[in-house]
């Protein structure tokens, strides 16, 4: 695998550190000082941070916010998305730098927010769910190792079986997003693409213009489904 500046363990003759690159390593710790200030009840962090469709345009933070907060008080949420971020994101952010890596998480959490909305039909109790957790980021560094190329030195048999059982306990158990990962799923996988199928010398630029892309897909489909909830509202 190719670090961002310094070229494969192979080529510089050192190995890979074990320890989680910079943006990786503040993303967890931020996380988990949030879950920590979750145990005190007079902040209410889950109904502030979280995201529901219903307050989209009066809170809009809360697409990226719902990253930061994690079923309590059992840390199995948070630790679940944790070790995944721990594996998958310290690759990702090495393969591609912490730029593109924060870039991917970030629009990923975004991604995971909009296919809730979307899916979500307005004025049902899908509408005023509280949605929770980094799942739809996670996914999103997923879905970047599912991109067909042989830049990534990756077990894609072992990428494909964890997307594999995410969903299907997704589907099987109640309360988990399966929309959030299906959203950031295909907002890593658009990225990853942007990053990785390209010569190395335009890669810059067709990952700028593919994640403004997708940034502009993402505000069209908002505003079709809040369009679709205030024609109903009218009715």
């Amino acid at each position: 695998m190719d670090t961002p500046q310094e070229g494969s363990a192979r080529e510089t003759g050192r190995a890979p550190s074990v320890s989680p690159p910079l943006v990786t390593s503040i993303i967890m710790i931020l996380t988990g000082v949030v879950f920590l200030a979750q145990l005190l009840p007079s902040l209410d962090l889950v109904h502030r941070l979280s995201f529901v469709p219903a307050l989209l345009l009066e809170q809009p933070w809360r697409v990226l916010s719902v990253a930061l907060v994690h079923e309590q008080p059992s840390p199995f949420h948070l630790l679940a998305n944790m070790i995944g971020l721990f594996f998958f994101g310290s690759f990702i952010e090495r393969a591609l730098g912490r730029w593109r890596f924060l870039t991917i998480y970030l629009l990923g959490t975004v991604g995971g927010s909009v296919m809730v909305l979307v899916l979500a039909k307005p004025f049902t109790v899908d509408w005023v769910t509280n949605n929770i957790g980094a799942s739809g980021a996670v996914f999103a560094i997923v879905g970047v190792l599912l991109v067909p190329t042989q830049k990534l030195d990756r077990n894609i048999t072992g990428v494909v079986l964890f997307v594999a059982l995410n969903f299907g306990y997704g589907f099987l158990v109640a309360g988990v997003s399966w929309q959030a990962h299906l959203g950031g799923l295909i907002a890593g996988f658009v990225l990853g693409c942007g990053a990785l199928l390209v010569p190395k010398k335009q890669s810059t630029l067709v990952f700028v213009l593919t994640a403004v892309g997708l940034l502009l897909a993402m505000l069209v489909a908002g505003a079709w489904r809040i369009n679709d909830a205030w024609q109903i509202a009218a009715m």
